[in-house]
């Protein structure tokens, strides 16, 4: 899967970790200035910061780095206070949604199932139910040896049908002491309709958490607004999001259906850029309850989807709110390293927000991920696209498809050049492909053949150009700090 982020900032700004963790204290007493991207992470004894560096000066963060468990992590509130422990990126995590499943016969003791065995060690992250969807952590427990219970709709308990393949668990004791490194959020910046939030790690760390709107009280990121401005708009659990795939709150299929993630019913609402190509995101209002679902049929019309009705989570969009009342940012180019550029958001005099890697020389947004030899470059940044498709009949003219990030009109296509996706290749984009779509068909024992497929409507197809040589993308090295 192709990141269309890059980099840290970007990460937290989108959400991630965002909860009901508790601020403690006022901040700093002294005044910070928060206008370099080097001053929005800093690595302590044990949470480290993860870098890209180039032999231009560069120092972008990427990830911050648990040294103790060698694993990337994240701040993320933890249950039962929502606590700040920076989480690594391995935890086996149950979803609140999950069906349980039960190591007795009587369907008391939960356990956890897994498709395969889960290696020593593993910590399991069980989530609570909504609202707020805070996390608890336990120790893999001993492997069950006999048969692993499922409830009926009526209550029953049943055992499910023996698989070899299948492991599963019982919950272990639960996470504490030093397992993981915890964090205090201190509010460090407020001016200008836009607080910046850090955590303070106890080993010494530093990190960006999240921006707030003061005046709304809810977290915001930067993004492309609808009067095509930048500003800081809702975002994470403080805001639900427009379902993309055509499924709509009314019959005439013209409400967009918002999801709220967390359950939690929070007060706005955001239409993502990728439905709305033109301008960008429109903030409103949450409204009700979503009771049904609609979609358009393959034959235009707008029909009862089997998907509905849907609960909590889903919910009508209210009133829209004038892309005006929220915080407005600037373009700024906060470093030059050679040809990239580090790319933020200026929210105000003090808070220059790091928000991407630019290229001069390809003229886009890049970050770094592994070429085939497996050296470290600045690709552009690009939806997922997918190979194996074609324009001809003969199967010759190859196409490139993508599934989403639908505003994107090129000039780039990356894609992943093994199964794992740890490697990349990037090519030039041609035209637009309207016409019939083609691909390789192989059956054991016959001959491949060229035939005609069908293709997703959501889906967009363009003419495959030359590849770009990875020796002319930016090189870098991953340090930690």
């Amino acid at each position: 899967m192709r990141r269309v982020c890059a980099g840290l900032v970007m990460v937290m700004l989108g959400g991630v970790g965002c909860g009901d963790s508790t601020e403690g204290g006022s901040g700093p007493t002294e005044d910070v200035d928060f206008t370099s991207q080097e001053s929005f992470f800093k690595g302590g004894s044990r949470i480290k910061v993860r870098r890209m560096t180039t032999t231009e000066g560069l120092r972008w963060a990427e990830a911050t780095y648990d040294a103790a468990r060698l694993r990337p992590c994240t701040w993320q509130p933890v249950a039962p206070d929502g606590d700040l422990y920076c989480l690594s990126d391995n935890l086996h995590r149950i979803t609140w949604n999950e069906t349980p499943f039960y190591v007795d016969e009587s369907c008391t003791k939960e356990g956890v199932i897994s498709a395969s065995p889960l290696p020593v060690g593993t910590i399991l992250a069980k989530e609570a139910a909504p609202p707020g969807v805070l996390q608890q952590l336990f120790h893999l427990g001993a492997r069950v040896t006999g048969s692993v219970y499922l409830r009926d709709d009526s209550g029953g308990c049943h055992a499910l049908p023996n698989n070899s393949s299948r492991a599963a668990y019982h919950f272990g004791d639960e996470v504490t002491g030093n397992t993981f490194v915890k964090g205090q959020l201190r509010q460090h910046v407020s001016k200008d309709g836009v607080a910046a939030h850090f955590v303070e790690g106890e080993d010494g760390s530093f990190s960006f958490h999240h921006l707030d709107a003061t005046e709304h009280g809810v977290t915001c990121a930067v993004q492309q607004a609808q009067d095509a401005s930048l500003r800081c708009l809702p975002s994470g659990q403080d805001a639900a999001v427009a379902l993309l795939g055509g499924l709509s709150a009314d019959a005439s299929c013209s409400e967009p259906v918002l999801m709220a993630t967390a359950c939690n019913a929070p007060r706005f609402a955001v239409e993502p850029s990728s439905s709305r190509c033109e301008t960008g995101v429109s903030v409103f209002s949450t409204g009700p309850v979503a009771t049904e679902m609609y979609a358009i049929s393959e034959d235009g019309t707008c029909m009862e989807s089997s998907l509905g009705p849907n609960g909590p989570c889903f919910h009508r969009p209210g009133q829209e709110v004038p892309p005006t009342r929220w915080p407005e940012a600037r373009h700024v180019d906060m470093e030059a390293h050679g040809r990239l550029v580090v790319r933020g958001a200026r929210l105000n005099d003090s808070l220059h927000v790091p928000m991407g890697l630019f290229d001069t020389q390809l003229n886009a947004d890049c970050h770094f991920e592994a070429d085939t030899s497996g050296q470290l470059r600045c690709f552009p940044t690009t939806p997922t696209f997918n190979l194996g498709l074609y324009a001809d009949a003969s199967c010759t003219q190859a196409l490139a498809q993508t599934y989403e990030e639908h505003c994107y009109t090129g000039p780039y296509a990356v894609v992943a050049a093994t199964t794992a996706g740890d490697a990349h290749r990037a090519f030039h984009l041609g035209a637009r492909h309207q016409g019939p779509t083609y691909a390789k068909i192989m059956l054991t024992g016959q001959p491949t053949r060229c035939a005609e497929v069908s293709t997703p409507a959501t889906s967009k197809r363009w003419f495959l150009g030359e590849e770009l040589p990875a020796s002319e993308l930016v090189p870098g090295r991953a340090t930690l700090d």
